[in-house]
């Protein structure tokens, strides 16, 4: 199969059958026939669709070397983007289960109002992070997958692509072990922590796929 074709070989085909027909009409004026007319024009046919052809050639090795290239430059601000919310759904998981048992721990009802009110927030805002992901996961495979179409390369991405289909994600600690509110302070930075751990693993199968794509 043609990779790519240079424009300076299509010249160089293009001027050896020019050749070609000159030499057979030298030879065709010896021995004038109905030859003497056909022969060149089929001749010239054949020329005319053999360097159209060839720079079909070039020009769909060309449009797909840049194709690869944009979706190349997709896939890594898509997976920049995937980076950002992963931290941002482990900030919101913690704070949501810190909240709550802050509520637990607080004496004041006004900062127990506060901090029930503040758990559902953080709940809501992790609701609506991980919609965010999903899309965003969603719009990388496309990328990915066109991808590995261009340059049939569909099994090996579709291997990269499961431990992404078959992931667990963590669940952030409910902070039972915490009976102050300065030991839940030091808690949540320890599991904020951990969390982002356990999602630079998951994030590490986007990188995979990212170098893949060159």
């Amino acid at each position: 199969m043609f990779t790519m074709i240079d424009s300076a070989k299509v010249e160089v085909i293009s001027k050896s059958l020019d050749s070609l027909v000159s030499k057979v009409n030298e030879r065709l004026l010896d021995k004038p026939s109905i030859w003497t007319t056909i022969i060149p024009i089929l001749i010239g046919a054949s020329l005319a669709l053999a360097t159209q052809f060839f720079i079909e050639i070039f020009k769909s090795s060309k449009d797909k070397k840049k194709r690869k290239q944009e979706l190349i430059s997709k896939g890594k601000a898509k997976m920049y983007l995937i980076g950002q919310i992963l931290k941002d759904l482990a900030m919101y998981k913690v704070h949501k289960q810190y909240y709550m048992r802050s509520y637990y721990l607080e004496t004041n009802q006004v900062e127990k109002e506060d901090s029930i009110k503040k758990h559902y927030e953080k709940g809501q805002e992790q609701r609506i992070t991980e919609t965010k992901l999903d899309d965003s996961i969603s719009d990388y495979f496309q990328i990915a997958t066109e991808y590995s179409i261009i340059t049939n390369n569909n099994d090996y991405f579709d291997k990269l692509f499961d431990p992404i289909f078959h992931y667990a994600h963590p669940k952030s600690s409910k902070f039972t072990n915490c009976t102050i509110n300065s030991q839940l302070e030091i808690e949540l930075v320890k599991e904020e922590q951990r969390l982002n751990t356990e999602y630079e693993i998951y994030f590490s199968c986007f990188k995979v796929i990212q170098a893949t794509m060159k």
